[in-house]
This record gives C-alpha cells, structure tokens and sequence, in this order.
C-alpha cells in the first residue's frame, strides 16, 4: 500500500491547494476541469506526451497495456482542441483495470461512455474529432504539462470536483503533513462555531488567515 497516496485521500483538495500555496509550489491545473462529477481521484501519474504526425504514423493509444492499476494517466497533447486523444475503448480498458482516472491537456470524446462507467476524466473539454492520423504517442514517462504545471512520472495526481493538482514527488511529504495540520485546524473553526463561538473569534483562535501563507 502507498502511504503516502492513502494520506492525500484523506485530507481535501483545498486543504491540500493551501498547502502548497504555503510552500510557495505551483500545483494548480488552470482550465483543466472534470468531465464527470462527484470523484476524488488520487493516484500517481504515467504520463504521455503527444505530438503533431510526421509522415510515418505512430500509435494513439497501446500505452494503456503498461499502466498499473491505481495509476492516473496524464495526457499532454499541447492542449489542442481540434482532436481528442482519449475515447470509449480506452476509457472501458482503464476501468476494467482499476486505473485512477485520466488527466488531458487536451480534449476527449465519447463521454456518454464515461458517464456510463462512472470513470474520472478531466480535460479541457470534449470534442468529436479523432487524433488518428493527427497527433501521435511520442513519449512515455517523460516530463509532460498539464494547465500550465510540469508532471513527472510518479507525481501525485489529485482531482475532485473543484479540479486538479499535481503533487511533486519531491515535496509530497511536506505538502501532506502540512494538508493535514491545516484540515485539523479547520475542523476545530467548525467544531467551536457549531458550539455558539462567533466565527470571527474562531478563526482569530487557530489563525485562519495565515494558514495557506506562504513561508518565508
């Protein structure tokens, strides 16, 4: 089991957000947003990157055969727009084999699919059209970016509701403790207002407007 994976689902995305905000790390995903709802997908990233066609052809698609359950694959085909690189067959492969969920700079299609699977997809949007013969899998496991934010192989890849961060390995253990002693304090804010506290006070108590700044 990874503990470290387990700690991150424990503790919420804001809480995590913060966390990096006070450690001055960029993590946030801008324009990177969830295709389905009501998941919180945490999982350590395999990534590939995308590029236009030359013209020999390359493969869209037979990196999913090499990724382990529990993994979130993460997509980099620049960010276009005009063609997908993720579609119904890769989507039922992925669930079938308990992979985490998919993160695309970039769009997908078949959606009615993954609503249908209940499978975690975020990307920039969706869009009908194929990337056969458009864009080709370049590389595996290579630094790619997704919203703005370098992911390496092995960074943690956390998406909810409210979007997607990426968590670098380097800094995982510090991000986590740091999630965790901002979520404490939050619950105690909530616990002594539900107690009649007014939430001024309860805020002034566990310093509230500091929690996320950032360290010096």
């Amino acid at each position: 089991m990874d503990e470290i994976i387990e700690g991150f689902k424990k503790v919420s995305i804001a809480a995590v957000s913060d966390a990096m905000d006070r450690l001055g790390i960029n993590g946030t995903c801008k324009g990177i947003f969830p295709i389905n709802f009501g998941h919180k997908m945490v999982g350590r990233a395999f990534t590939v990157k995308y590029l236009p066609v030359r013209k020999e052809k390359g493969n869209v698609g037979d990196f999913i055969d090499d990724v382990q359950p529990g993994s979130v694959v993460v997509l980099d085909n620049e960010g276009r727009t005009d063609c997908t690189v993720w579609g119904d067959i890769l989507t039922s492969v992925a669930h079938m084999k308990g992979i985490e969920g998919t993160v695309i700079n970039g769009v997908c299609r078949d959606i009615h699919y993954s609503l249908e699977v209940n499978y975690p997809i975020f990307s920039k949007g969706r869009f009908i059209r194929t990337g056969k013969d458009r864009v080709e899998a370049a590389a595996y496991n290579i630094a790619v970016s997704i919203g703005n934010v370098q992911v390496k192989s092995g960074d943690i890849i956390y998406g909810t509701d409210d979007g997607v961060l990426v968590i670098h390995k380097e800094h995982e253990e510090a991000i986590l403790a740091i999630a965790q002693s901002i979520e404490e304090k939050e619950e105690g804010i909530r616990k002594f207002v539900m107690e009649g506290m007014p939430l001024k006070l309860a805020r002034e108590k566990y310093g509230y407007h500091q929690l996320q700044t950032k360290q010096e």
